[in-house]
């Protein structure tokens, strides 16, 4: 038993992911505020450039061209992280998913074969045999047999009557 491996529990798997979306939860936000940084940068830039001579104006494109490319790639990393966390969020719910199907499967059949034990007893019951019995007991026991009969028409008397509610 010591070579087996341990199964983790529902609740441990899903603060396994909540824990990772946390985390990339961060990190996209993280990469997505640079991206902001990147292009407010470049609106800067841009707006400076727009102001100064011919020159400057195509030394402040480059310089916001750059920025931009900053802010593509940050925008392509955040893309990534979620792209992970999307794939490892499918292959918990794809694992925990069989696992119930397994578990209900197991179930259904445990559900079936007490079905067939219970239809192999009344199978088994013979009812004339228990009415001839029953029949027997009432003319052997008269007094305890009116009793009986009495106490199980006051308790059906009883379930059956209206209540107020």
């Amino acid at each position: 038993m010591a070579g087996e491996k341990k199964s983790t529990t529902v609740e441990e798997k899903i603060e396994r992911i909540e824990e990772a979306a946390a985390g990339t939860m961060e990190e996209v936000k993280e990469t997505i505020s640079r991206a902001e940084e990147s292009m407010d940068k470049a609106k800067e830039v841009l707006g400076e450039g727009a102001g100064k001579a011919r020159t400057r104006t195509a030394e402040s494109y480059d310089r916001a061209k750059a920025h931009l490319a900053d802010a593509r790639s940050a925008l392509e990393a955040a893309r990534e992280r979620m792209g992970q966390l999307y794939g490892r969020s499918r292959e918990a719910v794809e694992e925990l998913y069989d696992k119930a199907k397994a578990q209900w499967e197991r179930l259904w059949a445990e559900v079936k074969k007490g079905y067939a034990k219970v239809k192999a007893k009344l199978q088994e019951i013979d009812v004339r045999e228990m009415r001839d019995d029953v029949v027997d007991f009432v003319r052997r026991n008269p007094g305890k047999s009116i009793l009986i009969a009495l106490a199980v028409g006051f308790a059906v008397g009883y379930m059956v009557r209206r209540r107020e509610v």
